[in-house]
C-alpha cells in the first residue's frame, strides 16, 4: 500500500490502520453518502439531515469518524440569522484511488486545499459586493 499524504500536504506516511479504517469508511453506505455531499460543495449538519437519507445520530457519529481520518473537514463557520454558530463540512478528498495491485491494495490520495477555497470563496464574495 502506499503511503497516504495528510491533508494540506505535509506527506507524512499513515500507518496499515488508517488505510484500513478509510477502507471501512469508504465501505460504509452512511459515509461514502456524506463524502459525496460534501464532494460537491460545504454544508452543515442540518443541511445534510434535511437530506433525510442518514439518521441524526450517525450523521454525528459518522462526521466525526470522517473528520479524525482527515477525509472532512470544516472548511467555515457561519452565524445564522438566529444568531447560531453553525460549521459548514467539506470534503477533503478532491481525488481517492483504491487500486488492487498484486496481492496487495494501493490507495492514492489527493486532497483539497481548504484554505484555497476560503480565499476563493472571499474574492468572490468582495467582488460581488463591489459591484452592488
Amino acid at each position: 500500500m502506499d503511503a497516504s499524504p495528510t491533508p494540506g500536504g505535509a506527506g507524512r506516511p499513515r500507518g496499515d490502520d488508517h488505510r484500513e479504517r478509510i477502507l471501512d469508511a469508504l465501505g460504509d453506505p452512511a459515509a461514502r453518502r456524506i463524502l459525496l455531499m460534501l464532494n460537491e460543495a460545504p454544508h452543515s449538519a442540518q443541511e445534510l439531515l434535511a437530506d433525510r437519507a442518514i439518521p441524526q445520530s450517525t450523521l454525528y457519529r459518522k462526521l466525526h469518524e470522517l473528520e479524525e481520518l482527515g477525509l472532512v473537514g470544516v472548511q467555515r463557520t457561519a452565524i445564522t440569522a438566529d444568531g447560531k454558530r453553525v460549521d459548514l463540512y467539506r470534503s477533503l478528498l478532491e481525488e481517492l484511488r483504491v487500486e488492487l495491485q498484486g496481492p496487495s491494495l494501493r490507495i492514492q490520495v489527493r486532497f483539497r486545499d481548504l484554505a484555497a477555497e476560503r480565499l476563493r470563496d472571499l474574492w468572490h464574495t468582495m467582488r460581488s459586493e463591489a459591484r452592488r
